[in-house]
């Protein structure tokens, strides 16, 4: 499926057209191609294929390829679904919420088109390195989500997860094209600009060194075992995922545990579970994508709670940093969430943006008032 936008006559010859292709998989266009926009991006080709072909509930996925002159300029995955309107709500506010969405549905569920992942920690709508960005990109893709979104009964358009260095590229002309902006969760990081353990103690508070060690006393009656790709036993790896899953107050896709096969056949070379074992036991697991650079933390799993009375939470990020050390890795990623911890431990936040519209454009400033009653901000003072 192919769409051209094409510019007013009016403007210079020299104007570029754009063709839209859309495809519903990311095998619809070459490996090769991801690589030249995403470089060694560990969010890219094959972690989108991964989710594609693992039949997570409630999602659908697709990408779209804008061309000039037959080269891909930009790829943008994007997913439809019904969202809940109060999904990152937080506090004593969320179980009214839920009991406003349960008695009137139709007033905090939207189904939502949006541009992004619900697996990568940014959205990796991404530009040719060759090709000057052109704000008339924009205009071609706005105009084929709105076919998407028309066809797919969406009644609002998003891009989910745009870095701060993106936004300045794509976000003025997307609100000329009627989207609003709203902060969204950051992403949290560690620099690896030390070169010991002892080194990265130093670089914390005195209360929160203090706080590890004692947290790590029971580090001794832990075995930790790594598995790089598949691991044998996924099938328990995957249970302690779903009590997590269960468990946490923030939730959006529940992945099945194919999509966990399929990361691990898929990027072998890229993929380590790390196995947190007590009397023999698996009680935690922690699923890491990893390359020459950097360490990213994706999914993390424990059985409470004995994980707890273990501090395995603090007891794998020491691990992680650790395995930094040792394979010369200079950045631990480790997504978003529990800001107030990770930022004690030193990591520091990447401020995401989330662009969105209503397709019927009576509503979408009503739209853009409720979604800043419900942001993210709102309920976490540590960002």
């Amino acid at each position: 499926m192919q769409t051209a936008l094409y510019m007013d006559s009016n403007l210079s010859a020299e104007t570029p057209v754009f063709d839209v292709e859309v495809g519903y998989s990311a095998a619809k266009f070459p490996e090769e191609t991801w690589k030249t926009l995403l470089k060694d991006d560990l969010e890219g080709y094959r972690l989108h294929l991964a989710f594609d072909s693992a039949n997570v509930q409630g999602f659908k996925t697709g990408y779209l390829a804008v061309k000039k002159n037959q080269v891909i300029v930009c790829l943008a995955p994007f997913f439809i679904t019904d969202y809940n309107l109060d999904t990152t709500v937080q506090g004593r506010l969320k179980p009214l919420l839920q009991k406003v969405r349960e008695r009137i549905p139709f007033l905090m569920r939207v189904k939502l088109l949006c541009v992004g992942s619900p697996i990568t920690d940014a959205c990796k709508m991404t530009l040719h390195p060759d090709y000057p960005f052109d704000p008339a990109m924009m205009q071609a893709l706005n105009a084929q989500l709105q076919k998407i979104a028309a066809k797919a009964g969406a009644s609002v358009i998003a891009f989910k997860d745009v870095l701060a260095r993106d936004l300045q590229k794509v976000g003025a002309p997307l609100n000329a094209l009627g989207y609003s902006t709203l902060r969204n969760m950051p992403v949290a990081v560690n620099q690896i600009a030390f070169d010991s353990m002892e080194a990265y103690f130093a670089s914390l508070s005195y209360a929160t060194r203090k706080d590890l060690r004692r947290k790590l006393k029971k580090r001794s009656q832990i075995e930790i075992r790594e598995v790089q790709g598949m691991p044998s036993n996924l099938d328990e790896i995957y249970q302690l995922y779903l009590e997590t899953y269960e468990r946490s107050e923030l939730k959006f896709e529940k992945l099945t545990s194919s999509f966990f096969e399929f990361v691990a056949g898929l990027m072998p070379e890229n993929t380590r579970f790390v196995l947190y074992y007590l009397e023999g036991k698996l009680i935690a697991f922690n699923m890491l994508l990893h390359n020459g650079h950097t360490l990213m933390d994706k999914y993390i799993g424990m059985h409470q709670p004995v994980a707890a009375e273990h501090n395995i939470y603090f007891l794998s990020w020491i691990y992680n940093i650790e395995m930094c050390l040792r394979d010369g890795i200079t950045q631990f990623q480790s997504g978003q969430a529990s800001y107030e911890v990770k930022k004690k431990l030193g990591a520091e936040l990447e401020d995401t943006y989330l662009l969105f519209k209503h397709t019927n454009r009576f509503l979408n400033q009503p739209l853009a008032c409720l979604a800043k009653l419900l942001a993210y901000e709102n309920f976490d003072q540590n960002i």
